[in-house]
């Protein structure tokens, strides 16, 4: 490879140690041309004793001190594998520091913004500031791309990996919870669906770990995205060989107890038939794993992922459906006859992942719903496994009627589980969801809690309210009836106007018309019809009043009674005796008199009318306020069963983490142990652990879904009162922190980047202004400190190993050595109670039998079964304090110390330079920028403890894990021999090769268990070191390269041209960089000036104009080579003559001194 000078280069070490890197991100390894001409020096060996810089291969020397003609201007080759001095440097006043934290150097006129948004505490400011910085780098690139070398290619790679960081971080939320707990509901109502997750009333339906994070795609048609992951054909055929266990006999049928669907047989059935429908009993019972496992239909689904995408959450969660859920009890009975049996997949499923636009889900929170500990599917358990070690949260639901009284947050599913939490450090990370608080009784509620005076007067008010109502109807029923008997009445006079309207029409006609029978004297009615006037107000108390027109009315009845019997008699008797032909007068008055009697009862009828709707307005009033109280007692039920249980919960958490701080001192040092002396603040942790009492289904129906359920969300009055919206601001807020972390490390990363290509764009050649006798002295005073600042890194890492295997050894190893004896002392009793007859607290030969085939690791109806957890508990449960006082507290220490270090070596090295480069007035521009640039490595280093903190949890997580695995592996010698057994006496000798086994490798077991626990912390360390390694490796790269640059000069060669393009390129890099700074104004709510402001047109602009501007400089370019090439002239006689004057030397006797004793002349005057 050659520079574009066309001077050969010094190839270096290889490129990815070479290129110089701070984290994630590496500056380009610019080579450098090695000096020219016929006195060119070779490199050789280190002389014998001397150490060679970390990392540094192959070893090379320093340039030898003769044999350098000064006739060739000095180029000092910025190779990082060229050794330095072992000579201390010369020692340089110490520069005074303001604070402990050096200042950043600015020129004048120049701006800090991006140091005080990375600096900032607003984790707007700094998301604001990276998407600032990605527009930057777009600019960046725009300019790089006009003109491609090495270099550029280097740079343009560094941006992309600056790019990669600018993407959303994850932070994983597990999502624990026994069946039933309402999980499902719990994670749709946190989506805003109201149905995505699969949810069943009849069965649980979570029986493969599902991951929900946010969909960046933009896509119309994929706003929801699904994959669903098959397990292989390996783990397929593990788990027939598990069913086929489960189904038959020892004499190959097919099990009795297969057509129960909760047996083992019956649940290995129901997998197989769902799989494999058209199979019969008998073909399974002949059939073989292997084979099954082979059939073309299931081959071609395992080991494959299934996307699924939709624009909206119903379609997706239908085609989900057809996967995920099991249609053989979603189906009517009454249809399976008619219904042809197709595949199913549910058993095949290994992980679900829904990609949905969530609110809760936009800033990087990824849940997973994980399914429960009974799932005996291996594959899932495994994926379960591994996303339980990765959680930054853990969320446990459980309902909230049996949150409390189960004691869930004492028992945390378990002492394994909660001891499990403590080894990972993460019960500070737990949160509580108590679900379904709509589920209430308000008698027991009221009573429980203790509500009764608090409630009394609303009790009343509703009470009285309620007889108002009762009373309302009786009056109200009382009104349809006199409002009914009005209108017979009315009726009655109609039909009597129209005989004697057709009365007048005869006599009116000239003929006889006579009165019609029985309508001479009007009968007085049987319930006298009260006026408008006389009608009073509805009274509630009128009971004697009632009673005494209850006695009139029967009188009256009676006497109504007789006299129509009376008058019948009597009418019959006027027909004939008083027939009188009927005149016009009297026909006319008995019309209007029966008009005027129709009048007055319609007016009645309104009357009536009025009235009733009073009284129903009157009913509904009294309803509603009913109502409205009885909302309110509701409420304060919930909100008070609410409250009651998440002070329980709390109190139980931080009692059930003392019970097991208590037990586990105990155990390691019972002399000592004193039960009133708290090990740490339990009140803390009460008060610091998250709950929350949500109802998924009133939220649901307050935001208008959930119409088909008809759900009466009584007691919440407001969306905040279900407790989802706050859960959805917990999710946001958990991504806080590593987003913060993630911004400040790819700031701080391109603020390295800029400073790099700021130095980059400076170095054409025509900033250096010392002889190449001085440039000499002073790369050998630079590489002197560069060789300290490397010894520096070396110790420190050193000794940082040191401390991080001491502290194993203290809190961890030597627990294990004392718990060993009582896990081998145990392990007899341990395996007798497994053994036990079932009368004497042992299991059945059906649970065993099925521990067995699960090699030992088995949840059925009974509970869960764990042979080999039970087997090393001794020593996990008296490793548990030494385990979480290591990684939590003297490990953290340790890196932190590490860091401290560090940034006290980068600015102590910093010190020496700046000094001597500021008394020699050497690039000051330069140095302003390499103090910016120091600023950036220490920022660095304050963050990479976090680094290192992630990496160790996440190395010690596995290792806290390997104690069963180790066990089970010395265990499957007999898990294999007792799967053979089989026929008549089959159980006692199952019994006998575990009780022997375990007798036979008790004293060993344990040993190797905690052999590969310490093998795998060994390598925890070393993955640590080599990081530690790596980062200043990276480090040292990036300050060697940068330093020579500024403080030693250029190393592009003095008499080499770039080519006008390239130029080109540079400066306007350089003046993109040059107002990058200002760009990350706005962000802190400062003014700008406009010519600074990016924007995607500015942008677009640029890219577009890029073939005039080429073009341009095509036309000019013979003009601008000779001014480069004038230039190069008068830089060069410039600097022989400033040597020419500035040394005493002759320069025809350069050529026969050493250029050792030049370098002490130098150095003499120097010092003088």
């Amino acid at each position: 490879m050659e520079d574009t000078s066309g001077a050969p280069l010094v190839k270096s070490e290889p490129e990815d140690v070479a290129m110089g890197v701070t984290s994630s991100l590496r500056t380009p390894n610019f080579q450098s041309p090695a000096p020219s001409g016929p006195d060119e020096w070779t490199p050789s060996p280190f002389a014998p004793g001397v150490a060679a810089p970390m990392s540094h291969s192959p070893a090379q020397s320093y340039p030898p001190t003769q044999s350098h003609s000064s006739s060739q201007p000095y180029s000092p080759a910025l190779s990082r594998t060229t050794p330095r001095s072992e000579v201390k440097p010369d020692p340089e006043p110490e520069v005074e520091q303001d604070s402990d934290t050096q200042a950043v150097e600015t020129q004048p006129g120049k701006t800090n913004y991006l140091e005080r948004i990375i600096n900032h505490a607003s984790l707007e400011i700094l998301e604001s500031g990276v998407s600032i910085a990605v527009g930057l780098l777009g600019q960046l690139k725009v300019q790089l791309a006009t003109y491609k070398t090495p270099d550029v290619v280097a740079w343009l790679d560094s941006i992309k990996l600056l790019e990669e960081q600018a993407k959303p971080t994850r932070t994983v939320v597990g999502v624990v919870g026994n069946t039933g707990a309402g999980k499902s509901s719990v994670i749709n109502a946190l989506l805003d669906e109201e149905r995505l997750l699969p949810t069943n009333c009849l069965r649980a339906c979570t029986a493969s770990p599902t991951e929900i994070s946010y969909n960046y795609s933009d896509d119309p048609d994929q706003q929801y995205l699904a994959e669903i992951e098959f397990i292989t054909p390996a783990e397929w055929a593990h788990e027939l060989q598990v069913l086929f266990h489960d189904l038959l006999e020892g004499n190959g049928d097919v099990s009795k107890d297969s057509n129960n669907p909760e047996t083992e047989a019956g649940v290995a059935m129901a997998k197989l038939k769902a799989v494999y429908p058209h199979k019969t009993r008998e073909m399974i019972a002949k059939g073989t794993p292997g084979d099954l496992a082979h059939e073309p239909a299931v081959r071609g689904v395992l080991g494959s992922v299934k996307t699924l995408k939709s624009s909206s959450s119903k379609d997706l969660y239908g085609r989900m459906q057809h996967y995920v859920d099991s249609k053989e009890k979603s189906i009517d009975k009454h249809k399976k006859a008619d219904r042809i049996r197709q595949m199913e997949y549910w058993p095949l499923i290994k992980v679900v992942r829904i990609y949905t636009k969530a609110d809760a889900l936009s800033t990087g929170a990824v849940i997973v719903d994980l399914p429960g500990v009974q799932d005996s599917n291996a594959a899932r358990a495994a994926v379960a496994e591994k996303y339980m070690r990765s959680c930054t949260g853990l969320w446990i639901v459980a309902p909230i009627t049996r949150a409390v009284d189960d004691k869930t947050a004492k028992s945390l599913l378990g002492d394994s589980f909660k001891r499990q939490l403590k080894y990972d450090g993460t019960y500070s990370a737990v949160s509580f969801i108590c679900s379904k608080t709509d589920d209430i009784s308000i008698t027991e509620a009221v009573e429980s809690l203790g509500l009764e005076e608090e409630l009394s007067g609303f009790w009343v008010r509703a009470e009285t309210l309620q007889d108002s109502k009762e009373a309302y109807d009786l009056h109200l029923n009382e009104l349809k009836e006199q409002k009914s008997a009005c209108g017979n009445k009315l009726d009655e006079i109609e039909a009597k106007i129209e005989i004697w309207d057709d009365l007048q029409a005869q006599v009116e006609d000239g003929k006889e018309a006579y009165r019609p029978s029985g309508d001479g004297k009007r009968k007085r009615a049987k319930k006298p019809l009260p006026s408008r006037k006389t009608r009073s107000a509805f009274k509630i108390n009128t009971d004697d009043d009632d009673d005494d027109d209850d006695d009139d009315d029967d009188d009256d009845d009676d006497d109504g009674d007789a006299s129509d019997h009376n008058a019948s008699d009597k009418e019959n008797s006027q027909t004939d005796a008083n027939s009188q032909p009927l005149t016009v007068d009297e026909i006319e008055e008995t019309i209007a008199s029966f008009k005027a009697e129709r009048k007055e009862l319609r007016q009645t009828r309104r009357d009536f009318n009025e009235e009733m709707d009073a009284v129903r307005k009157d009913i509904r009033e009294a309803e509603i306020e009913r109502s409205e109280i009885l909302v309110q007692i509701q409420a304060r039920c919930i909100q008070g069963r609410n409250d009651y249980s998440r002070s329980a919960i709390k109190q139980d958490f931080a009692l059930g983490i003392k019970e097991l701080d208590q037990e586990t001192a105990a155990e390691e040092d019972e002399m000592n142990f004193n039960p009133d002396e708290d090990l740490r603040d339990y009140d803390e942790v009460a008060r610091t652990l998250p709950v929350f009492c949500v109802s998924s289904r009133a939220y649901q129906s307050l935001n208008g879904k959930l119409q088909k359920d008809e759900f009466r969300n009584d007691g919440f009055m407001s969306m905040e009162d279900t407790e989802i919206p706050q859960l959805q601001k917990h999710a946001m807020k958990l991504t806080e922190a590593g987003r913060s972390s993630n911004c400040r490390r790819l700031l701080n990363e391109l603020m390295q980047l800029v400073n790099s290509m700021k130095l980059w764009v400076a170095n054409d050649g025509t900033q250096c202004v010392l002889t190449d006798g001085e440039l000499r002295c002073e790369e050998h005073h630079l590489r002197k400190l560069l060789d300290l600042l490397d010894k520096g890194f070396e110790a420190s890492v050193k000794e940082t190993g040191e401390s991080l295997q001491a502290s194993l050894h203290a809190n961890i190893y030597r627990l294990f050595e004392s718990s060993i004896p009582s896990a081998v002392n145990a392990a007899t009793t341990t395996v007798a109670r497994w053994v036990a007859p079932k009368s004497e607290g042992g299991m059945s030969w059906a649970t065993f039998r099925a521990t067995i085939r699960r090699n030992g690791d088995y949840y059925g109806a009974a509970g869960p079964h764990d042979f080999n957890g039970e087997l090393v508990d001794p020593i996990p449960r008296s490793a548990a304090p030494g385990w979480e006082r290591a990684f939590q507290r003297h490990l953290p220490a340790v890196i932190e110390g590490f860091a401290a270090k560090i940034q006290k070596q980068l600015k102590n090295f910093h010190e020496d330079a700046q000094a001597r480069a500021h008394r020699r007035h050497v690039n000051v521009s330069g140095v302003a920028t390499l103090s910016s640039q120091l600023q950036a490595h220490i920022r660095t280093m304050r963050q990479f403890p976090v680094k290192l903190r992630i990496t160790i949890a996440d190395l010690q997580r596995g290792a806290s894990r390997e104690f069963k695995p180790a066990i089970c592996d010395v265990m499957m010698e007999a898990y294999d021999l007792c799967k053979e057994e089989s026929g008549l006496g089959s159980y006692n000798r199952m019994k006998s090769i575990i009780l022997n086994h375990v007798e036979h490798y008790r004293d060993t077991m344990f040993v190797d268990a905690t052999n590969k626990v310490k093998s795998q912390l060994d390598t925890m360390c070393k993955s640590v070191e080599k990081q530690m390694k790596d980062q200043l490796e990276d480090m040292s790269t990036a300050i060697f390269h940068d330093y020579m640059k500024v403080i030693v000069g250029t190393n592009v060669e003095r008499h080499a041209k770039l080519k006008p393009q390239e130029l080109s390129m540079r400066e306007n890099v350089n003046n993109v960089l040059q107002r990058g700074d200002s760009l990350f104004a706005p962000a802190l709510g400062e003014a700008v000036a406009e010519d600074v402001v990016s924007t995607p047109e500015r942008v677009s602009t640029e890219v577009s104009e890029m073939g005039a501007e080429d073009a341009r400089r095509e036309m000019t370019q013979g003009e601008l080579e000779s001014m480069i090439e004038a230039a190069a002239r008068n830089a060069v006689e410039t600097a022989s003559s400033m040597d020419s004057q500035q040394s005493d030397i002759p320069r025809a006797e350069v050529d026969d001194m050493t250029q050792l004793q030049m370098l002490a002349e130098i150095q003499n005057k120097d010092d003088e």
